[in-house]
């Protein structure tokens, strides 16, 4: 049967036929909630897996070393720390005063060759010239020395950890 607007009238007949396809509504809520538990389980354990089942970073080393003033190529201040290893050490020379406030970031090799540079010290008593970057906390004259460094040589191997070093009372006299 239409009426005049043309729409259909439902009669009982139809309303049995889509009384079969009808849900009620919590079953679909029910669905809804088992699908969210689902997904939850399923995130919370992905985050899991993903934090636990990555290898852990190992905390870095900190290695005593020395600290002294030094002479700058052109007789300018500066000052050198030493960090011994096995065998090895490791000499960042910084070219101006040990009077650093400000944590400070240098960069190696330096372009302008005024900043400093790094050198592995090989147990032959041949250098190496590192590349990478030298933090420092501050630098004080008679105070403990901490920075990190994060060096490579040209073969690939790799130095990287943290030091604190102590001043040596060592005479320099530059020019």
């Amino acid at each position: 049967m239409r009426s005049a607007a043309g729409s259909r009238k439902i009669d009982s007949g139809d309303q049995e036929h889509f009384a079969e396809f009808q849900r009620h509504p919590y079953k679909m809520t029910r669905r809804i909630y088992f699908i969210a538990i689902i997904s939850l389980t399923l995130l919370i354990t992905s985050i899991a897996w993903y934090r636990f089942a990555r290898p852990s970073q190992m905390p870095e080393r900190t290695f005593p070393a020395t600290i002294n003033r030094d002479c700058a190529p052109w007789h300018g201040s500066a000052f050198t720390v030493s960090i011994p290893m096995e065998g090895e050490g490791i000499a960042i020379s910084i070219y101006q005063s040990p009077e650093i406030k400000l944590p400070t970031t240098f960069s190696f090799p330096d372009k302008t060759l005024r900043a400093g540079n790094a050198l592995l010290i090989l147990s032959i008593g041949s250098a190496e010239q590192l590349t990478g970057n030298v933090s420092f906390q501050g630098v004080r004259q008679d105070t403990s020395v901490k920075g990190q460094f994060d060096l490579v040589t040209n073969a690939g191997e790799h130095f990287k950890g943290k030091f604190i070093a102590e001043w040596r009372n060592e005479i320099v006299l530059c020019g």
